[in-house]
């Protein structure tokens, strides 16, 4: 990413972003095709990996977005896959720290509902 690239496109779009979230698809072989399978992983990925030099999201489906598959935040699964696959971005995330936080709040309050 260029030094310029942080006024352009999403960054200018969305000042608040910090990752991005990211669908790796796995394809498996069938009949000498390539079929998408349904067991997905989903991650996040910082932003700053997700850009192109000109600050815009990669294009879904693309070499550059199949790199994502191989970022350190990556699931094993997705970093490991042999076979064919494809990566889309999904989301602009702003704050995923209370994100998280908001779901195990969630969680808490559920089970706390269970429990009485």
């Amino acid at each position: 990413m260029t030094g310029d690239s942080t006024t352009n496109g999403v960054c200018e779009e969305y000042p608040d972003a910090t990752h991005v979230r990211v669908t790796f698809y796995p394809q498996v072989w069938v009949d000498d095709r390539a079929v998408t399978s349904t067991d997905t992983e989903t991650y996040l990925v910082s932003l700053e990996k997700a850009l192109t030099d000109d600050g815009e999201l990669l294009v879904d489906d693309t070499d550059a977005s199949d790199r994502l598959a191989w970022v350190e935040e990556a699931p094993d699964r997705a970093r490991n896959w042999d076979g064919p696959f494809y990566v889309t971005l999904d989301e602009i995330v702003t704050s995923p720290d209370s994100e998280r936080e908001d779901e195990r709040g969630n969680r808490d309050e559920k089970t706390q509902q269970d429990s009485t």
